[in-house]
């Protein structure tokens, strides 16, 4: 079985199986490099490694990976691999963000998380009934730049007898289903049909029924 290691130890593998697939080997003075520590501590974390039987490792010659070494480091590779994807390609990171954010979490994330994470991600990013999801993830996330980014709801988010004024239209709204409504007017939901598919709402004081499939798609500000 193999050892637990600490998230510490994590980051020492992973940096010594990217500089062996980089540079085609991994000497200390590069470790410490790369990871921005002090000599000292690699060659204690070096030790540990050694005695846990993920590395061989000689004084002035490069570390090796053993064969268990390596399977681990492609785990935490992996791990690290597709987090970051995800925090790029659905979440919008930065690239500079995502990798630092997915740093912290691949430590704590198991191997069926990721797996849940792969599929997640990639049914997002490639299927094609995933599209209206998209247009609503990129619409949502273009609102964080604004000041008055928790204010922005879609007309669906409203809570009863809560008004806010209409914003615009979502792009998975067609031109023939816009109902008739338009950017200031003020809405107010007035209540729920009972299947939860009809919203009842007064458009500047004047009572109508919208599908919820509409209303999620119709940009607000509280």
């Amino acid at each position: 079985m193999a050892k637990k290691l600490s998230a510490s130890l994590e980051d020492y593998l992973e940096a010594i199986a990217e500089l062996c697939s980089k540079e085609g080997h991994a000497h200390s003075k590069e470790i410490a490099e790369k990871l921005s520590v002090k000599m000292p501590s690699v060659t204690e974390a070096l030790r540990q490694l050694v005695e846990m039987g993920y590395i061989i490792y000689n004084t002035h010659y490069p570390v090796q990976l053993t064969d268990a070494g390596r399977a681990v480091a492609e785990e935490i590779v992996k791990r690290h691999r597709v987090l970051k994807r995800f925090f790029t390609e659905i979440l919008g990171l930065t690239p500079a963000k995502a990798a630092d954010t997915a740093c912290h979490l691949e430590h704590v994330v198991d191997e069926d998380t990721i797996a849940r994470f792969v599929i997640f991600s990639d049914a997002i990013a490639e299927r094609a009934d995933a599209k209206s999801l998209q247009i609503y993830l990129t619409e949502a996330m273009s609102h964080l730049d604004d000041p008055d980014s928790r204010l922005f709801c879609t007309l669906k988010e409203l809570a009863v007898d809560e008004s806010a004024v209409i914003e615009r239209f979502s792009r998975n709204l067609s031109a023939t289903a816009i109902p008739a409504l338009a950017p200031g007017d003020k809405v107010t939901l007035t209540g729920i049909s009972l299947d939860k598919t009809i919203l009842k709402i007064t458009v500047n004081g004047t009572p109508q029924e919208l599908p919820i499939a509409i209303a999620e798609n119709i940009w607000c500000k509280r």
